[in-house]
């Protein structure tokens, strides 16, 4: 996937150059026999220069974002360091959450920490649920557990409820 998106940023970034170029130098462009302006083919290609530069920073911002999440999380051990990735600690996390709330749909994203990680969790909850005393259970749960069996600093749980699943018809 890594690979994937240096390749995309590569050729946004090559196109982006193209078509810097064609707006530099501004060829003659005729659609059917009407000649087109020459400014309006400069502004074009200077926009699409632009758009696919744009593009290729976004995918660099993805890749870099990516690079920091597959590099494993270091915790110090008796005879050594002890790496865990990331993806495990999600995993756990995922875990964690599928046993407490057994009817919510939920995503977590992982950020790594100069000490430790902090997590996003995304949650849909039933319509009945209460959103702080879930949120304030999911932060201890996650906290307390994932603390404990990684031996990693959690700094942060962040809950974020985008609204309440539909109840079964």
């Amino acid at each position: 996937m890594n690979l994937l998106l240096g390749i995309e940023a590569l050729v946004l970034f090559l196109a982006a150059v193209l078509a810097g170029l064609g707006a530099w130098l501004a060829p003659e462009v005729t659609i059917r026999t009407n000649p087109v302006p020459e400014l309006a083919v400069r502004v074009t290609l200077s926009i699409l220069a632009a758009a696919f530069l744009g593009g290729s920073g976004a995918c660099l911002a993805l890749w870099r974002q990516r690079q920091g999440l597959s590099s494993p999380l270091k915790q110090p051990g008796p005879r050594g360091l002890v790496f865990i990735t990331p993806h495990t600690v999600v995993q756990l996390a995922v875990g964690l959450l599928a046993q407490e709330l057994p009817e919510t749909t939920f995503r977590v994203h992982l950020q790594p920490q100069k000490e430790g990680f902090s997590l996003r969790v995304f949650l849909r909850l039933p319509q009945e649920a209460s959103i702080t005393e879930v949120a304030e259970r999911v932060q201890e749960l996650l906290t307390a557990e994932l603390s404990r069996r990684t031996g990693l600093k959690v700094q942060e749980v962040q809950v974020v409820v985008h609204g309440t699943a539909r109840a079964p018809r």
